[in-house]
């Protein structure tokens, strides 16, 4: 009964009230979580960083008043009140073990057990009003719902709700103590009344916030409804009705690069799947369409993961959104690296084995796609389509021709930094952020490589990568992600 909890994800940076976003950074895709901590009735905010979790014991900025680590990162972190004692309380779902703990405290995990498949997309609720959050999970746009926290883990109720790349949240939107799902589509919201299958009510759908917001729910006036909200840099902006309207509460809360969290459930970043835009059937995009002073950074994952934890270190420490392109052979070498990527970062389709795709029959170009699609969801939760990049960029209008029909659409670049060519190749960290610099103009989509050279060791991505940011910042340029901008 309006028991909801504001989380986010802090990965970098400290929690402060009133701390401003660092950049111009536009954060790609949002993260949601759980219900059951209450001030008064009201929900808490609560921020993770990493492992690392701080909770608040009211419903502004400032900082924690719990602080302790749970989980792994990579792992999809939720809160909720699993024993039915009125406190929330943290959980993480790892494939499809759910690990959950009945204190705001460090420890092993109170309870644990198996649902769903590892590429399902967890949610949190009271699915049935008896006081308890319990599991839930959406695979493409059917919902399984679970009552209890225990094993055996069967859906007790299941049905098909909104579409598989909608945007998955869940609250107890009329105040009737029990929750039921909803989903974001654009800045559309859409939220049902019943957990009935035969029944199908809704509340009118409407507009709030926009399309790059992170969503946020909760109980947040205390009065057993939960309502939406967005995170927009810093500001978190509130509403107290499910309907359009100006916020009732603003606070500021964090850094502009932290992800929000939204209850109850898990993970709210844009779930990939979007449908192939008209724009790229038979053609490819080789800059982003702006005139906006923009730039998308893009990373191809094949080799190893050497760059990686430079890479995301530098991107979260500058609040730099950016996009990944991996392969299924990649996922199934690095499944963690490849985790730790897609719980912040839209991800990409990069073949499986990394093979030239006009040489292959048109089946095996299929196979390629189709294998690495189903290893990226499977690994990550998070669907790689409609972005695509062609190993080698070797394509050919054969391939093209396939590519679309399994609704992918080609992402090419404006300019490869040529850093996988490492110090034994000629190139240096200087040459490859002149390779960028270069280049720049709006909307350039830069190429760049997680791993290192396999000879030299070089990693010369990752090392350029601050410098490259500082720089393009210092000519006034921020970052897009190619998810947001197709």
């Amino acid at each position: 009964m309006g028991k909801l909890v504001l989380v986010a994800i802090l990965l970098a940076g400290q929690v402060v009230a009133g701390a401003g976003a660092a950049g111009a950074g536009v954060m790609a895709g949002a993260i949601a979580a759980g219900a059951g901590v209450q001030v008064g009735a009201a929900t808490k905010p609560v921020i993770v960083r990493g492992n690392t979790w701080f909770v608040r014991d009211t419903l502004t900025g400032g900082v924690a008043d719990h602080t302790f680590t749970y989980g792994q990162a990579g792992d999809l972190q939720l809160l909720g009140d699993w024993d039915g004692d009125g406190e929330a309380t943290p959980g993480v779902v790892r494939g499809s073990s759910w690990l959950l703990r009945n204190s705001l405290s460090a420890g092993p995990p109170d309870v644990s057990f198996s649902y769903g498949f590892p590429g399902d997309y967890p949610v949190v609720g009271d699915w049935d009003g008896n006081g308890t959050d319990t599991p839930g999970v959406v695979r493409g746009s059917t919902w399984f719902l679970k009552n209890t926290n225990a094993s055996p883990g069967v859906a007790d109720v299941s049905f098909a709700y909104g579409f598989a790349s909608d945007l998955a949240v869940a609250g107890d939107w009329d105040g009737d103590g029990t929750s039921t799902p909803g989903v974001v589509r654009g800045a559309t919201w859409f939220l049902r009344a019943s957990n009935d299958p035969a029944n199908s009510a809704t509340v009118p759908p409407f507009d709030f916030g926009l399309p790059s917001d992170q969503r946020v729910v909760g109980d947040w006036d205390g009065n057993g409804t939960t309502t939406v909200g967005v995170k927009r840099r810093s500001a978190w902006t509130l509403r107290n009705s499910n309907q359009a309207g100006p916020a009732d509460l603003t606070f500021s809360y964090g850094l502009g690069c932290d992800l929000g969290f939204a209850g109850p459930g898990a993970i709210t970043r844009g779930r990939g799947g979007k449908g192939l835009p008209a724009a790229l059937r038979g053609t490819e995009l080789n800059t982003v369409a702006t005139t906006q002073n923009v730039v998308a950074l893009t990373f191809d994952a094949g080799a190893n993961a050497n760059g990686v934890p430079s890479i995301l270190s530098t991107l979260e420490a500058n609040c730099v959104p950016a996009t990944f392109f991996l392969t299924g052979r990649w996922v199934d070498s690095f499944p963690a690296d490849a985790r730790r990527i897609a719980v912040r970062y839209p991800i990409g389709n990069h073949s499986d084995t990394h093979p030239h795709l006009p040489a292959l029959s048109d089946a095996a170009v299929r196979g390629e796609l189709n294998r690495a699609e189903s290893k990226i969801q499977g690994s990550t939760r998070f669907n790689p389509r409609p972005m695509f990049r062609f190993p080698f960029g070797d394509r050919d209008a054969r391939t093209m021709g396939i590519v679309n029909g399994l609704r992918y659409g080609s992402i090419r670049w404006t300019v490869d930094s040529l850093g996988w060519q490492g110090t034994s190749g000629g190139q240096s960290v200087q040459s490859v952020t002149n390779r960028v610099l270069a280049s720049l103009r709006p909307g350039q989509i830069v190429l760049m490589h997680v791993g290192s050279h396999p000879t030299d060791g070089s990693t010369l991505d990752a090392d350029a990568l601050p410098g490259i940011i500082a720089e393009l910042r210092r000519r006034g340029y921020g970052f897009v992600t190619i998810y947001d901008s197709i």
